[in-house]
């Protein structure tokens, strides 16, 4: 009973404690909240102010106000505002000068992920604007990721479908299809909740419509979302609205060979953009996007099918005067596409010597444009990993942060029982002992995650350093087509990399088609020394069973390095996947020498292997499960590696 009592009292002690401590912290919260809804409210006056140099001056002087400039979360929100409007102003450095500070003054900051959320869309932004596509990309899609992972974020509707739009919108100009289909989708489960706005619902239905276009996939589909768009535009029409429903409809019927109708409607576009230069010159929308351009291409194109060539040959014209007038407002793709329906023009005039000077020019332009986005995505592709890596060591800093909070909080928990002296022994040692286990089961935890982070993040580098070595031997020798097309191929290879590296398990599909890269680059590099099979049961539903990534790729490193004979043709690589229970067993065979692989083994030290081994050891801890590898050679038949690997199916994981 006296010892309930003590206890009772200890607990009333540290209630009242952390209770006060809570209030304080929750004061705080409040002013900063509080401020923020100042700023909103200002923010709502100003949408209202035409002039954009006044709202500059407004903004700049909130910079200086004490009540804001003393917290990095109100100084932020200021940024972002001026941010804004240098994106009204067109201004791109002023645009990025402010979102980098706003973003530095969030980074360190707990809490806050609308916020945050919307200083990734307008870093999005910055990265369209500069034509950065897979940086606006990965900025895109960590917004929309964040939305994903909270339902509860404070953002209206608006907001949360433009962020699905821009983050599907970059998606798909990456061809990356099923991510923009899903994001759109996310948008337009969105809209009912919005208060009538054709505008979004149309660039819902018109984004869904160049989709299915690009992509190549259901026509039907693709007819039935431009009869939506059809719907609304008449119920509200525009000229935007007019203009993109011709637009699809035109690529609708050229995929559809239906040539009279694609005429109908590619005049019906070409009259709309020739009307808007017309009238506004320079400064019209049909110029600077280029619409006028490929307007011109696809009726040349068109009259080329339908044999019309004199029609053909003024279309033709007409845009070569527009490329000579405004070459900058014409991108790559289609110059390619007025380069083809060239080519296609001189074959239907049966003219085959420019048929073949246009030829040459086309392949030309092609490798070049191949050239150039290889080098760009390689370009942008290593300013993403430091992002990634700028946010680990950022996230990294926060939890340095909380532990130094909850030290704090335990030094105080400290004073406050001590004046309760010897009374209350027995509950402080009880509630030692739990406090001490529980932190003993975190930090084992946090522990094993790092652990396997490391190893993972060490495992890249070697995989990547390998590569480039092969890369630059072709340069050394002069061999520029193997080295494009190697580059081509690493470049896949990498994207594949770059989307599984922040992931602690993949799709077995996505592990299999990393190999299958991998193993393709391998072969290029050793002039086809060797052939290889990739064998896994039909029955097997690829994308419901996920594993570690970058596991099984050194074993397979070793078996091209130490398993076949790089002057020979007759390397023979085979990796089988089977199913047991919660295991996956992986088979790597060669038809090397068994004598040669151990000394190669004894003189080459294979760091990826050991870091392979250490992985599966965390694994099996953290699993349960045993895990193994086995190495069995043969001096007459080869080497034969089998790694037992814990799977997780997609059902049990998501959940």
């Amino acid at each position: 009973m006296k010892n309930g009592i003590l206890f009772f009292l200890l607990l009333l002690s540290c209630v009242t404690f952390f209770g006060c401590k809570e209030k304080v912290e929750k004061k705080q919260l409040n002013n900063t909240e509080q401020m923020l809804l100042v700023l909103k409210e200002a923010f709502e006056k100003q949408k209202e102010n035409p002039d954009l140099k006044g709202k500059l001056t407004f903004w700049r002087s909130q910079l200086a106000n004490p009540k804001f400039s003393s917290d990095s979360v109100l100084s932020s929100k200021i940024h972002y505002n001026i941010a804004g409007v240098f994106y009204a102003l067109n201004e791109l450095d002023s645009i990025k000068y402010h979102m980098q500070i706003a973003w530095l003054l969030m980074e360190n900051t707990n809490g806050y992920p609308e916020d945050r959320v919307m200083l990734y869309s307008g870093l999005g932004n910055v990265a369209h604007l500069e034509q950065k596509l897979h940086q606006e990309n990965y900025y895109y899609n960590r917004g929309a990721q964040m939305l994903n992972a909270d339902t509860t974020l404070q953002l209206s509707n608006k907001q949360k479908i433009t962020i699905y739009f821009s983050a599907a919108q970059s998606c798909a100009k990456l061809r990356q299809f099923d991510n923009a289909f899903m994001l759109n989708r996310k948008a337009i489960a969105l809209l009912p909740f919005l208060d009538h706005n054709p505008k979004d619902t149309f660039r819902a239905y018109s984004q869904m419509a160049w989709c299915f276009s690009a992509s190549n996939q259901s026509l039907d589909s693709l007819y039935q979302y431009i009869k939506k768009m059809e719907k609304v535009s008449n119920v509200h029409p525009d000229h935007d609205k007019q203009r993109f429903v011709f637009d699809r409809k035109a690529s609708y019927f050229i995929k559809r060979e239906v040539k009279d109708s694609a005429l109908i409607y590619g005049r019906k576009r070409l009259a709309m953009d020739l009307a808007d230069a017309e009238e506004n010159g320079l400064f019209a929308a049909s110029i600077k996007t280029g619409n006028l351009y490929i307007s011109q291409v696809d009726l040349a194109g068109i009259f080329t099918d339908l044999n019309q060539l004199d029609s053909a040959k003024f279309y033709l014209k007409k845009s070569e005067e527009f490329s000579k007038a405004y070459p900058n407002h014409i991108d790559d793709e289609s110059l390619i596409l007025y380069e083809q329906n060239r080519l296609n023009y001189f074959f239907a005039s049966k003219n085959y010597v420019e048929a073949e000077n246009e030829q040459n020019i086309l392949s030309q332009r092609t490798k070049f444009l191949y050239e150039t986005e290889n080098a760009r995505a390689i370009a942008e592709m290593g300013a993403i990993f430091q992002l990634q890596a700028k946010d680990k060591s950022i996230n990294h800093l926060n939890e340095t942060v909380l532990f130094s909070q909850a030290e704090l909080q335990r030094n105080r928990f400290w004073l406050a029982i001590s004046t309760l002296a010897f009374f209350l022994a027995i509950a402080v040692a009880l509630l030692l002992y739990f406090i001490q286990r529980q932190r003993k089961l975190k930090s084992e935890t946090e522990r094993v995650l790092l652990e396997e982070r490391l190893l993972r993040t060490q495992m890249e580098p070697h995989f990547i350093f390998n590569t480039l070595s092969a890369l630059q031997s072709f340069i050394r020798f002069n061999e520029n087509v193997k080295a494009l097309k190697y580059l081509n191929q690493f470049g896949r290879l990498l994207r594949s990399s770059l989307e599984s590296s922040r992931e602690s398990l993949i799709k077995l599909s996505e592990e299999v088609e990393t190999l299958g890269n991998y193993l393709s680059l391998q072969q290029m590099r050793y002039d086809d020394a060797f052939t290889y099979h990739i064998n896994i049961d039909e029955a097997y539903y690829l994308d419901n069973i996920c594993l570690p990534p970058m596991l099984i790729q050194p074993f397979v490193e070793n078996a091209i390095l130490h398993g076949i004979n790089p002057n020979g043709k007759d390397g023979i690589i085979t990796i089988d996947f089977e199913m047991l229970d919660d295991l996956f067993l992986v088979k790597i065979k060669d038809n090397g020498k068994g004598t040669s692989t151990i000394k190669k083994k004894e003189a080459h030290k294979s760091y990826s292997t050991a870091i392979s081994k250490d992985r599966l050891a965390i694994l099996a801890k953290d699993s349960g499960l045993t895990t193994s590898i086995d190495i069995n050679i043969d001096e007459n038949k080869g080497t034969l590696v089998v790694i037992s690997i814990p799977i997780k199916l997609v059902s049990k994981f998501s959940t």
